[in-house]
């Protein structure tokens, strides 16, 4: 009888300028916790999303049981036994817990819905995973469970199916302790069940706690895999990064002057704790964190795409009160944000309508606009920034992501900003995109402006910086010069939880 129950052989896809699974493989024993890790971006939630039906793959194999299996979506998955908890969770906060738990299968007496039948059948999948899931009731809102109740009516509603694979991505991130104990040991119960869990996870401590074995996964390629009891957290980090070093020199060697903003104490929930920090003239400041540490949920209350519970901002020797985004334009504040498609531009207007977006009004001349003069500041900034398009009048949405990304940097530098956040300002773009990028930022801090930039990968962050903030759970873990000495290894270890 064979010992696995799923293998997965010569694994590969990719997306719009990005290879993402680059000819992986990967197999599950049955009953076992099988681990995967690696850095943001390194490809295992894309693995997990293929295997789940999330997503397709380019080509390999998945054996499922023993069979080549070629599912194409979540339904059909489930349908055979394979699910995804993923880490934003999938649930009708206004419908009970019941009904969450059958909502794609109702039991029925003909076409009306057997409400008692589904309330006994949800209590008997409660009764199945423990005191935990007992807390609450079957015919409770989930929008008054607490987030370890709302995870485990996930899982009820996985194993509701008859499920024998299920994948976990990132389970914890919004747990308590206590909760996380409580979600160890319920995976430990279902595998003595027999069913096999796949579990996805940046924090070490958590994989040498629940783990048979790990794999580890860098920039879309198989590094390896270990027996838990064969590795410890150290090897994995050296795993995880385990790059040619020679391939990325530190470029930015800036002169940095006076202080230029001050954060005090920033909060935001259990997001963002008291997280307080300071930028200069002329820096390129570093955060660096797994996602969900607090990195983009703090300069999101800098830019007032969020408000803070409390804390405050002061931008030379002035509190700001920053409470939308028109606010922080107007102190001279722009964000470069992760999600340039989706917050950074209207693909559907033109390249100069982007460029020139932040700071419109100032092309009114008694209530008409100047088509002249919007082109005129637009094409300096398509020449500065040497955007590749056909012209001016362009939909952005036609252009490649490296010149997107160069139109919404180009919306702050005409809009005068003195302070520049960069969130993940090269991911998806193409080598010489991003080395142009990487020039670009050079130059604006040699200008004089502030630039934070919030990057998952380390050769960046090592190559831009002149100091690192690591952040965990929502803090500052730590604060770095940028010295030669510093490695990756040492800005990574800050970033998880290794005890």
């Amino acid at each position: 009888m064979d010992e696995y129950a799923l293998k997965c052989e010569n694994i590969s896809k990719s997306f719009p300028g990005v290879q993402a699974l680059d000819n992986v493989g990967f197999d599950l024993k049955k009953g076992e916790v099988h681990a995967l890790c690696g850095e943001n971006g390194a490809g295992k939630s894309t693995l997990i999303k293929i295997v789940t039906g999330l997503y397709q793959k380019d080509s390999g194999d998945i054996i499922y049981e023993g069979s080549k299996i070629n599912y194409k979506s979540t339904i059909e998955c489930r349908k055979n036994g394979i699910a995804l908890i993923p880490q934003e969770l999938q649930l009708a906060e206004t419908l009970t817990v019941a009904e969450n738990v059958f909502m794609t299968d109702f039991p029925r007496k003909g076409i009306i819905v057997d409400w008692k039948v589904m309330m006994k059948k949800t209590r008997a999948l409660q009764e199945r995973l423990g005191a935990a899931a007992l807390t609450f009731q079957p015919q409770d809102l989930v929008s008054k469970l607490s987030m370890g109740q709302r995870q485990l009516v996930e899982i009820m509603k996985a194993i509701s199916t008859g499920v024998k694979l299920i994948a976990f991505d990132e389970p914890t991130s919004s747990l308590s302790d206590e909760e996380t104990r409580e979600m160890f040991r319920l995976i430990q119960e279902l595998t003595n069940q027999g069913i096999s869990i796949i579990y996805v996870s940046h924090r070490l401590a958590e994989i040498f706690k629940i783990a048979d074995r790990v794999t580890v996964f860098k920039d879309g390629k198989l590094i390896g895999t270990k027996a838990i009891a064969e590795t410890n957290p150290q090897e994995l980090i050296s795993m995880m990064v385990g790059r040619d070093m020679n391939l990325y020199q530190k470029s930015h060697d800036g002169i940095v002057g006076e202080t230029l903003l001050e954060a005090k104490n920033l909060t935001r929930g259990s997001k963002v704790k008291n997280v307080s920090f300071t930028l200069k003239q002329g820096e390129v400041l570093g955060m660096f964190g797994i996602v969900g540490s607090g990195r983009t949920e703090t300069v999101r209350l800098l830019f007032g795409l969020d408000r803070m519970d409390s804390g405050e901002v002061i931008m030379h020797g002035k509190k700001l009160n920053i409470k939308s985004p028109r606010d922080a334009v107007r102190e001279k504040i722009g964000l470069i944000t992760e999600d340039r498609r989706g917050e950074g531009l209207s693909l559907v207007m033109s390249v100069a309508q982007n460029i020139t977006m932040p700071y419109f009004s100032k092309f009114r001349k008694h209530g008409v606009l100047d088509l002249k003069e919007e082109a005129k500041t637009a094409g300096k900034m398509v020449e500065i920034l040497n955007i590749k398009t056909p012209g001016l009048k362009t939909r952005v949405e036609t252009l490649s992501g490296g010149n997107q990304q160069k139109i919404v940097i180009s919306k702050w530098l005409g809009a005068d900003s003195e302070i520049l956040i960069f969130d993940e300002p090269t991911r998806g773009i193409d080598v010489g995109a991003k080395a142009e990028i990487h020039k670009l930022m050079d130059n604006l801090s040699k200008e004089g402006r502030g630039i934070i930039m919030i990057s998952s990968e380390l050769p960046e962050i090592l190559s831009m910086s002149d100091r690192i903030l690591v952040f965990r759970d929502g803090e500052i873990k730590a604060e770095l010069e940028n010295t030669e000495s510093l490695t990756e290894e040492d800005v990574l270890s800050y970033s998880i939880k290794t005890r």
